[in-house]
């Protein structure tokens, strides 16, 4: 799979290039267009690939359009931009709960039918179906791992994006709740890396700065998973703070062979982005969807190995930023 690269308004944005199928001669008017979070990301590359080899199979031409921030600002003039385009379906993965509910909208008014994919909008009344996995489930999950790998004793931190992001919010939030259920553990808040590795990174040295007997860490993504690592490395406490990280990047799967994350809470992204494509051929052949499709995600302890290597995030397609 072959991918143009172009920059419009500063912002980078992929087209999908030379796909076979009936469909292929329509590239100058997509019928599905896929909005990623953030260009570069190990999950939005898999869920991209996972949803281009659906639409291969499909016979549907897809195009993929991603902003360089994983924010509402860089993610709503992507947004604006394909709607100009006027697609039949956009499959979107919100950056933001509210902060790109406007352009949105807009794209639905426009005649566009909208799947959300991985994360959605507080008001998602308008979208078509919504591809989900129970992030605060994943949240409680976390919680559950971090309580047995420390024994239910110790501070713990979460590190996780600004408020706004809604599967990490939940994510956050299911930990939270369910941390509380052990006594012994003294739940340290959140702070906000904006998937900024080296903010997660500075994040993990002060906090160890100020708390000396930090036992455990949950990252709520695989950016936040990775600086973390690498603050750990840097306070030379490695082995010592237990890491739960969401997210099985290549990255994360080899720290947790090495003994650096203790576990991961592993989602399947190319199995939400063939599932969302598989709503959006229903919704082209006028068939009934559902409002809400969830996806699993799986916990990954320390030894699996197989099942790390099974649900590691890959980008297996030709994707040229």
């Amino acid at each position: 799979m072959a991918y143009r690269a172009w920059r419009m308004g500063g912002l980078a944005v992929l087209v999908a290039a030379g796909i076979a199928g009936p469909a292929a001669a329509q590239a100058a008017d997509p019928t599905i267009a896929l909005i990623l979070g953030v260009k570069g990301s190990p999950f939005d590359d898999a869920l991209a690939c996972g949803a281009l080899d659906a639409a291969k199979v499909a016979g549907l031409h897809i195009s993929v359009f991603a902003p360089d921030h994983f924010t509402a600002v860089s993610q709503a003039p992507v947004i604006d931009a394909v709607t100009a385009r006027h697609p039949s379906i956009a499959i979107i993965s919100p950056a933001d709960s509210e902060g790109v509910t406007r352009p949105i909208h807009q794209m639905q008014r426009q005649g566009t039918k909208i799947i959300t994919v991985d994360t959605t909008i507080n008001d998602s009344s308008f979208v078509s179906s919504e591809v989900i996995t129970d992030n605060e489930d994943g949240g409680r999950a976390a919680a559950k791992a971090m309580i047995q790998v420390l024994g239910g004793k110790g501070p713990v931190l979460v590190i996780t994006n600004p408020p706004g992001s809604v599967a990490q919010d939940q994510r956050t939030k299911g930990f939270a709740e369910a941390i509380k259920t052990a006594p012994g553990i003294i739940y340290l808040g959140a702070q906000y890396q904006n998937d900024d590795p080296q903010k997660a990174a500075e994040i993990v040295t002060s906090t160890l700065s100020a708390h000396a007997d930090l036992a455990g860490i949950f990252a709520t993504n695989d950016q936040g998973a990775i600086g973390a690592v690498t603050g750990l490395r840097q306070a030379g406490a490695l082995g010592r703070v237990k890491l739960v990280a969401y997210d099985s990047a290549a990255a994360e799967v080899n720290a947790l062979k090495n003994g650096q994350i203790s576990v991961l809470i592993a989602q399947d992204p190319k199995r939400e982005g063939d599932m969302s494509v598989e709503i959006a051929r229903d919704l082209l052949n006028g068939k009934p969807v559902p409002k809400i499709d969830k996806a699993n995600t799986v916990v990954i302890t320390s030894g699996e190995t197989a099942m790390a290597d099974h649900y590691e995030y890959k980008s297996d397609c030709s994707l040229n930023y």
